[in-house]
């Protein structure tokens, strides 16, 4: 009887993890990351995160003109200045009394 007694506890201390060779511990949870490890993984997820928007502000930037209006209002006036030319062009060599003009460009 004795022996069956102990053959249970010996059973029971194996099965709930108690070994006498050697001590339970989890597995993993005694592994130290070093500090340069969790620098490198910060910068590099905030890269990640970054390099699309990154490039589409980059774009905004590189051309703001063109969203803010300047190159809308620069094409304006080369209309204006195109179509005055040609106008006075045209009336120059219509009207026998050619006058003489000066234009800034």
């Amino acid at each position: 009887m004795a022996d069956m007694l102990n053959n249970n506890l010996n059973n029971n201390s194996l099965q709930n993890g108690s070994n006498n060779l050697r001590p339970s511990k989890p597995f993993g949870l005694n592994v130290k990351v070093p500090e340069r490890t969790i620098q490198q993984i910060g910068e590099t997820v905030k890269a990640n995160a970054t390099s699309g928007v990154s490039n589409i502000f980059n774009y905004l930037a590189k051309n703001e003109q063109v969203f803010d209006g300047t190159v809308a209002r620069q094409l304006d006036d080369l209309f204006v200045q195109d179509f005055n030319t040609k106008q006075i062009l045209k009336n120059s060599e219509t009207v026998e009394n050619k006058a003489s003009f000066v234009m800034d460009m």
